[in-house]
């Protein structure tokens, strides 16, 4: 399920320089909207992003919306 609100976060998303933040924002949407505990947020970014980004491999997928999320995460 997703809200209105974590819909609209990602109306704005004009290319590739604003997709970490497109990303980050649908994130963190469904934290505040309640709908999503931490990981089922995480799993549904990964899905939004593979559909913004579908020629990226689905092994990869997980891996770039992490360091998006984190990006001092070393992967």
């Amino acid at each position: 399920m997703m809200c209105k609100q974590c819909v609209m976060s990602l109306s704005h998303y004009c290319g590739d320089p604003d997709l970490p933040e497109a990303v980050q924002r649908y994130f963190q949407c469904q934290l505040s909207c309640g709908y999503r505990s931490v990981p089922e947020a995480f799993m549904d970014t990964v899905k939004i992003y593979k559909q913004i980004r579908p020629g990226t491999p689905d092994w990869l997928v997980p891996k770039k919306v992490a360091e998006i999320l984190n990006p001092n995460l070393v992967l």
